[in-house]
C-alpha cells in the first residue's frame, strides 16, 4: 500500500475514533448529569468544607444538592448501610481527593457538573497530544496520527468520561507531569503529580516511584511536599471541627469491600469482571478469596522487584518505557475498575511513537487491543441474549479465561514491557532531555 493510501486509511481511522470517543464519552455523560461518579466526591467535598463527616451516609443525604433530585431509595439505603455496598457511596476516596475537589463544591451542582465535564474532557483530549510532544514526534507523522486514532478509541477513556470519574483527570495529569518535567518545569511537574496523587493515589503513585528511583529529586520532592500540605489541610479542617472521620472512613471502606458489595472481587455474577486487578482472575482460578489476594500480591511484588532491578541495572534510563511498565504493574495488585486502564495510553505511546523498531511492538499492541471495547460487558450481554453457545458460557473457561481476558492481557503486557526494559536499546533518556532543555536554546526531539 502506498504512502498516500496509508495516510487516507489512518485519517479515516482517526475520524472514526474521534466520533466514537465523542458518542461514548461526552454524549453519554450529558445524559447522566444527575447520577455519576462525580456526585459522591462532590457532596463529600462539600461536607469537608462545612466541617462535617464526609464518609457518613447521613451527611451525604443531608448535603445532597438541592438542584439535583434525590432518588427515593437513597434515604432507605443510607439508613440500612446498603448505600455503600450497592452504590459505593460515600466513596472511600482519601481526604486529599476531597480537598482538591473542594472548589467545585462551592458551586451549585448545575454549574459544577458541566464545569467538571469540560475539565475532564479537555484533559483527556490533551493527554495524547502531550505524549506526542514528550516523544518528540510531529503531528504530521503517520505514527503520531495512528497513535491518536487508537488512543481515542480506548474504551476505558470512554467509560471514564461517561461516568465522570476523577481517574480521567489523574491519568491526564501524569502525562502533564512528564511533559512539564521534560520541558524543564520541574516545580510545575511536581505540583501536577501531587494533584494526581491526591485525586487517585492508585493511578499516580507509580509515577512518583519512577521519579524517586531515577533520583529526580526536584519533581519527587515538590510532589511529596505539596501532597503532604494538601493532606495537612484536610486533616486540620476536620480536626478543628472535632469530626471523628477516621472511624467513619474505615467503616465505609469495610462496607464497600464487604462480601457481595459492588467492589467485591468474589461477588457472584459477572459484574466483578468490570475490575481489572488480578484478584478477579485468581479467584476464578483458585476459588478462594485469601488465595487470590496472596497470588495477586505475589505476582505484583515479583513484577515490581523485577522493574526496580531493571531500572537500577540500566545505565541509560528509558523514561517512557519505565513509566509504561510501572503503570501496567500498578493496575495488577490493587482494586481498579475498567476506566483506570486509561493508563494504557503510556504503553500505547511506547509501542508507536518512538522511531525505533522493536520486535515486541506488535505483541504490545495486541495486548492493548482488547481494551478497544468493554469486553466483559459486551460478552455478558451476548451470552444473556443467547448469541453465545451455552456450552461456552457455562464452561470453566468462561470465568477463568474469557471474561477475565483483559486481566490476562495486562499480565502479558507487563512481562512484554519488562522484556523490552531488559534489552540494551540505544535510546536517549528523558532525564537527559530534561537536563539539556534547561541549557539548550532549541532542544531537539527527545525519543523515549
Amino acid at each position: 500500500m502506498g504512502t498516500k493510501w496509508r495516510r487516507i486509511l489512518v485519517a479515516a481511522l482517526l475520524l472514526a475514533s474521534v466520533a466514537e470517543f465523542s458518542v461514548r464519552g461526552p454524549v453519554r455523560i450529558a445524559r447522566a448529569m444527575g447520577w455519576n461518579d462525580f456526585l459522591s466526591p462532590y457532596i463529600q467535598a462539600k461536607a469537608w468544607v462545612h466541617g462535617k463527616d464526609p464518609y457518613s451516609a447521613e451527611t451525604l443525604v443531608a448535603l445532597w444538592p438541592a438542584d439535583n433530585p434525590r432518588p427515593e431509595w437513597v434515604d432507605a439505603d443510607a439508613v440500612s448501610g446498603a448505600l455503600e455496598r450497592k452504590r459505593g457511596m460515600p466513596t472511600p476516596y482519601p481526604l486529599t481527593s476531597l480537598v482538591v475537589l473542594s472548589p467545585f463544591s462551592l458551586l451549585s451542582w448545575s454549574i459544577a457538573m458541566p464545569l467538571w465535564i469540560v475539565l475532564s474532557v479537555t484533559a483527556v483530549v490533551l493527554a495524547p497530544f502531550g505524549l506526542i510532544s514528550i516523544c518528540g514526534c510531529r503531528l504530521a507523522d503517520l505514527r503520531a496520527q495512528l497513535f491518536l486514532a487508537i488512543a481515542f478509541a480506548l474504551a476505558p477513556l470512554h467509560t471514564g468520561i461517561a461516568t465522570a470519574n476523577p481517574a480521567m483527570l489523574a491519568v491526564s495529569l501524569t502525562v502533564g507531569t512528564v511533559w512539564a518535567a521534560r520541558s524543564g518545569r520541574t516545580k510545575t511537574a511536581g505540583v501536577l503529580l501531587a494533584i494526581a496523587i491526591c485525586l487517585k493515589p492508585t493511578v499516580a503513585a507509580g509515577l512518583l516511584l519512577y521519579y524517586l528511583i531515577r533520583r529526580q529529586w526536584k519533581v519527587a520532592g515538590t510532589a511529596t511536599a505539596v501532597a503532604a500540605a494538601i493532606a495537612s489541610v484536610g486533616f486540620l479542617r476536620l480536626g478543628l471541627a472535632g469530626v471523628p472521620w477516621l472511624a467513619s472512613y474505615f467503616e465505609n471502606t469495610n462496607r464497600i469491600f464487604s462480601s457481595g458489595s459492588l467492589a467485591d472481587f468474589t461477588r457472584p455474577g459477572t459484574i466483578r469482571f468490570n475490575m481489572v486487578n488480578a484478584q478477579v482472575l485468581f479467584y476464578s482460578l483458585l476459588g478462594s478469596a485469601s488465595a487470590a489476594n496472596l497470588a495477586a500480591w505475589c505476582l505484583a511484588v515479583a513484577l515490581l522487584a523485577c522493574w526496580l532491578w531493571l531500572c537500577w541495572r540500566r545505565r541509560t534510563p528509558s523514561g517512557l518505557l519505565e513509566i509504561s511498565a510501572i503503570a501496567v504493574i500498578s493496575l495488577i495488585s490493587v482494586y481498579h475498575r475498567f476506566y483506570d486502564a486509561a493508563l494504557l495510553i503510556w504503553p500505547l505511546a511506547w509501542s508507536l511513537l518512538p522511531g525505533i523498531r522493536r520486535s515486541t511492538s506488535l505483541p504490545i499492541l495486541a495486548t492493548i487491543a482488547p481494551f478497544l471495547v468493554p469486553g466483559p460487558t459486551l460478552l455478558t450481554d451476548l451470552a444473556v441474549q443467547g448469541h453465545i453457545h451455552p456450552g461456552i458460557a457455562h464452561g470453566w473457561w468462561w470465568e477463568a479465561v474469557i471474561l477475565p481476558h483483559e486481566i490476562w492481557a495486562l499480565i502479558v503486557l507487563a512481562f512484554l514491557l519488562l522484556y523490552d526494559l531488559s534489552r540494551a536499546l540505544p535510546e536517549e533518556s528523558m532525564e537527559a532531555a530534561e537536563e539539556s532543555s534547561a541549557t539548550a536554546v532549541r532542544p531537539g526531539p527527545a525519543p523515549s
